[in-house]
């Protein structure tokens, strides 16, 4: 284990708080003892793991420390001053990396045929982002599909996710008519929300692949967008609330189509 001195790690860290640093060099910053172990066993580049050892109890932690650093990862043992700076946390656990990550583009992506694709568009919350990231893991879908907005790689997004993020795929597109182009190309529907929609989501038909696709958390989907879908979903609501947290919306969407497609939802 090295000591952190070769290099400012609180620096390095802060860097990579911008979005053009983290997309330039492809890497991101990671906390959290499930959040490390799931990007080692995930088999992603890690460009060093962080450590306190007076604020790590974990076994399985040390476990992972010692396996990764056989493999040639550089292990950084920080003071606890300096693990505190670039924490992001008011109780760290003592464990976190910088990790080589990224995204796909989803036009060279071959769609499942019995895909369920989740896809946001222009979501702008990290902590929305890396909920939805762990729902659409949870829940089974076959990938996330990013347009604009926060980037999963934020990292409030991949404390959020809880480690989701290097579990499920994750492509992007640079303008909604790339993903529009690849549904059609590959045959997936691609069904928007919408609270003004007529059909209400149990009643409404659902085939797959599929693509659920979200608006941002102020104003939802562009009249365009919604032009282009194939359907439009509406998630009945009793309250007097009018609309759905986004990364809660994500999730009702999932469940549903899911519990549709179980062998047993016909009995």
């Amino acid at each position: 284990m090295s000591s952190g001195g070769q290099r400012n790690w609180p620096r390095r860290v802060r860097a990579l708080q911008d979005r053009r640093t983290r997309q330039s060099e492809g890497v991101v910053f990671v906390e959290g003892i499930r959040h490390v172990i799931d990007a080692v066993d995930a088999g992603l580049h890690v460009e060093a793991i962080l450590v306190d050892p007076s604020r790590l109890r974990s076994a399985r932690a040390w476990e992972m420390l010692d396996a990764a650093g056989q493999q040639g990862v550089e292990i950084v043992q920080l003071s606890p001053d300096d693990f505190a700076r670039l924490s992001n946390r008011d109780n760290p656990v003592g464990l976190a990396a910088t990790v080589h990550w990224r995204l796909e583009d989803l036009r060279f992506i071959d769609a499942d045929p019995a895909g369920v694709y989740l896809a946001t568009d222009n979501v702008r919350d990290p902590g929305n982002l890396g909920t939805i990231i762990r729902a659409a893991d949870a829940l089974g879908a076959t990938a996330l599909i990013v347009h604009k907005g926060t980037d999963p790689g934020h990292p409030t997004a991949l404390r959020a996710s809880l480690g989701s993020a290097f579990r499920l795929p994750i492509h992007t597109v640079e303008t909604l008519n790339e993903l529009f182009y690849w549904a059609q190309s590959n045959g997936v529907a691609v069904y928007g929300t919408s609270a003004r929609a007529e059909a209400e989501l149990p009643d409404a038909p659902l085939n797959v692949p599929a693509v659920l696709l979200l608006g941002n958390e102020g104003d939802g989907l562009a009249e365009e967008t919604r032009d282009l879908c194939d359907g439009l979903l509406r998630i009945p609501m009793g309250g007097a609330a009018s609309s759905l947290n986004v990364a809660v919306a994500a999730g009702i969407l999932l469940y549903e189509l899911q519990r549709r497609l179980s062998p047993s939802a016909g009995d």
